[in-house]
Parts: C-alpha cells; structure tokens; sequence
C-alpha cells in the first residue's frame, strides 16, 4: 500500500459495491470529483479528496459483489484491513453507506462490527431514498434502531442529507 497525506484527519466512505458512494461523494462537493459507475466494482484503489482544507474524503473500494476475480478481492480486502491499521489515528470517522431498498446486509453488518472492533467511530448512511418506498426505508429505520446505530438519509440524485453529512464530517 502506498503512503497517503497525513496532514489532516480522514473521513471515509465504505459501503457495498454499487451503494452510490463516488456519487454521494460527487453530491458533498457540488461537483464531479469521483468517478461514478453503473458497473460495481470500478473504485479499485483508495482515493483522498481534500475538502475545505480541513479533512481528506476517502473513497474505497466496495464490498461484495463485483465483477473481478476472486484474487483481486482478496488484494482489497488486505488493503482495506491495512488502511485500517495503519491510519486508525487520524480517521475521524467511517460512513458505512447501505442502500435504503436493500437495506443492512451481513456484510454491512461484519464492517460495523470491525469497525467497532478498531475503535473507530462510524456511522450509517442510508443511500438512494429517492428510490425507497416508504415501507422499505421504514423497515431499514427499524432495523438500524434496534442495533442501536444512528444514521442519516440520504439521495445523491436530491441533494438530501449533504449538510448533515458536511457538518458530520467537520
């Protein structure tokens, strides 16, 4: 793994293949920064994005399903659990982004419990509730309060959440 800025805290974005994380990224900073794609998978390294000269947006790769061969998985996998390690010091926080139709899986579920695990602070991002009827974004709700995990709604497409995620991440 290559060294990344240390100059200011980190503030990183994980979630799913395809759960909308380059563009909720592009939605935080009004403008296209990271690349959106309708194919999972296409984040393959760590990318930092200085914002207002007071963090770095960290954008990774996704997990689960992608179309990539089960080594490069494995390579993401080890790079995430370094980044983690090596950099735990200066992440301020971790969105766990889940799509509001899919809702919480057990890989959203395991990242939670790793992240609580290193002692990092993390929160939900609850994406794409444009597309959510009320009845699965209720049940999403539910299920994260009875974890007892806070999060925050969220559509790129609407602008919904940016400043409660801007003001999260400063």
């Amino acid at each position: 793994m290559r060294d990344l800025p240390t100059d200011l805290p980190h503030v990183v974005f994980v979630g799913r293949s395809n759960v909308g994380k380059s563009s909720l990224i592009n939605m935080i900073f009004g403008r296209n920064v990271a690349r959106v794609s309708k194919e999972p998978g296409r984040t393959r390294n760590i990318y930092l994005y200085p914002f207002e000269e007071k963090i770095y947006v960290v954008d990774v790769p996704g997990y689960g399903y992608a179309k990539v061969s089960r080594s490069m998985l494995q390579e993401w996998k080890k790079m995430m659990e370094e980044y983690f390690k090596r950099y735990k010091e200066i992440i301020k926080i971790v969105f766990v982004l889940v799509d509001c139709v899919v809702g919480l899986t057990e890989l959203d579920l395991q990242m939670l419990e790793y992240l609580n695990h290193m002692g990092i602070k993390r929160m939900i991002i609850l994406t794409k509730c444009d597309k959510a009827s009320q009845k699965e974004l209720s049940r999403v709700k539910f299920e994260l309060q009875r974890i007892g995990v806070e999060y925050v709604v969220t559509s790129a497409k609407e602008g919904i959440g940016k400043k409660e995620i801007i003001k999260l991440m400063l």
